[in-house]
């Protein structure tokens, strides 16, 4: 059975033949060739050969062959922020500065960066046919909010014909990058929303569920396969992700992988999940992730999973823990050995917190994965430090 064929039939709610596989690789690629984030993600080149790459280290089923959260907000208008180690951030937003939802145009293949995703979309169709190739685009809330920033929340309120425009004009701009990806040879389509992590159900079921359901609709019309990645802690909206019918949910570990499990078979769809990013796969040992992966598989049965990260793989991420990973993947004898072995304690040491919270004053703590690359924890930071001033003196 081919990686292409494994993903189809987990997708499909189909047994297979192993577990099936698919590391998030991103700027992670540009690590294993030895370039920066920035010259990655200007070069198909550079892409083609950080995602081969992978594909030889990490014997995935299926891989994406960008991922960059900003590459629309980019055609959009939007400034950028480059770094060495992170995709891009957002650092200026069209509708602040005098645009109109009118003025903004669909982007077109030959705009921007999207010659250079494509071509190195198009290489890596015809170098790996075997391999499933997702194709990532911004999702409605995520692209909203890169368009409009922090503002969107109280629109949400004030607002709400606004943000509805705002968001059919996303949903249109997702249409058509899906179109893009599909005519380069992508197999899989994943719309990555991870601000809708922020917001309660009925707020999704009124702005995102539309929005959302019209662009898995459309990909299923194009004959691909959907999947809705979103990260941070949103098992609240889980039930209503699925009523947006995709084919597939991708989560982190903020939400429980069983519980996930039991809704998203519920309706018929396949789920994937959960690594943890940070504290295994970036900075835990090869046994560490070796026992994650032995949770996760365990957790998410042999029906409709899909063994991947909560996210983007940072770009320091030692291959040796992706590899413990996918050698466990391969191996059912290598599972055996993992389940026999002894798990060490937790060696983390617990902070005194005994004066916490003991100041006249509130103290507002900000803790997130990464608030220059990632847009939830950025956009936080920015709400946070937009309503800091309010109470001050």
């Amino acid at each position: 059975m081919t990686g292409k064929e494994r993903i189809q039939k987990t997708f499909k709610l189909e047994p297979t033949d192993s577990i099936t596989w698919v590391p998030f690789v991103g700027v992670h690629g540009a690590s294993l060739i030895g370039v920066n984030a920035t010259e990655f993600l200007h070069s198909a080149n550079h892409i083609v050969d950080g995602i081969s790459k992978a594909v030889e280290l990490y014997q995935p089923d299926g891989i994406p062959v960008f991922f960059d959260l900003q590459l629309e907000a980019e055609l959009l208008g939007c400034q950028l922020k480059w770094a060495d180690e992170n995709p891009p951030a957002v650092i200026s937003h069209p509708l602040l500065e005098g645009k109109t939802i009118e003025d903004l145009q669909v982007p077109e293949k030959h705009q921007g960066r999207l010659p250079v995703v494509m071509d190195a979309t198009q290489q890596l169709r015809a170098k790996y046919p075997d391999l499933a190739l997702y194709g990532l685009i911004a999702g409605p809330f995520t692209l909203a909010l890169h368009l409009l920033g922090t503002d969107i929340f109280m629109k949400l309120f004030e607002e709400p014909e606004y943000v509805s425009k705002l968001f059919t004009f996303c949903e249109k701009v997702a249409k058509r990058m899906a179109d893009y990806y599909i005519e380069a040879g992508c197999d899989v389509i994943a719309v990555v929303d991870p601000m809708t992590s922020q917001i309660d159900p009925v707020t999704f079921e009124t702005f995102v569920s539309p929005p959302m359901t019209e662009i898995f609709r459309h990909i299923r019309e194009r004959g691909a396969l959907s999947s809705f990645f979103v990260c941070g802690h949103a098992q609240q909206n889980i039930e209503v992700m699925c009523g947006c019918k995709p084919d597939n949910i991708s989560i982190d570990e903020n939400i429980p992988l069983d519980y996930v499990k039991d809704i998203a078979l519920r309706h018929n769809i396949s789920f994937g999940g959960n690594l943890q990013l940070t504290v295994v796969l970036l900075m835990g040992t090869p046994e560490d992730a070796a026992f994650n992966a032995l949770d996760c598989i365990e957790l998410g049965g042999d029906r409709g999973f899909i063994l991947a990260p909560g996210c983007d793989l940072p770009m320091a991420t030692p291959t040796g823990n992706l590899i413990a990973v996918t050698k466990l993947v391969k191996d059912p004898y290598e599972q055996q050995i993992v389940r026999a072995m002894t798990r060490k304690s937790d060696s983390l040491k617990l902070l005194n917190m005994k004066d916490y919270g003991q100041s006249d004053k509130v103290i507002v703590d900000i803790i997130t994965l990464d608030s220059e690359s990632c847009a939830p924890c950025q956009y936080m930071v920015e709400a946070v430090k937009k309503i800091a001033p309010h109470f001050e003196g």
